[in-house]
């Protein structure tokens, strides 16, 4: 199977991990200032754990590809759970 093999493929290494944690570290911090300080949106909390489980899967060693695709998993759940909440609870999303 096509997704099987581009979820449980080995892991792409440390550069694309790197950019995968910045991209959360940017997320969650946008988070912090827009969504607690500013009580905004907490659209971003859901960006930044996605983006820091798909990281941290690109991080682990290369033998180690169910692991990675677990993360893969667990990271593009969190978007599917965001967007389910976005049509079904728009209110609680977006302030």
């Amino acid at each position: 199977m096509t997704i099987q093999r581009m979820v449980f493929r080995e892991p792409e290494g440390r550069q694309q991990g790197l950019l995968f944690s910045l991209f959360s570290l940017i997320c969650i911090l946008a988070w912090v200032y827009f969504g607690i300080v500013l009580d905004g949106p907490h659209n971003m909390l859901f960006l930044g754990i996605a983006f820091g489980l798909s990281g941290f899967a690109e991080f682990l060693p290369p033998d180690r590809r169910r692991a990675a695709g677990a993360l893969r998993t667990l990271g593009l759940g969190t978007l599917v759970l965001f967007v389910i909440l976005l049509v079904s609870v728009p209110e609680s999303i977006w302030g």
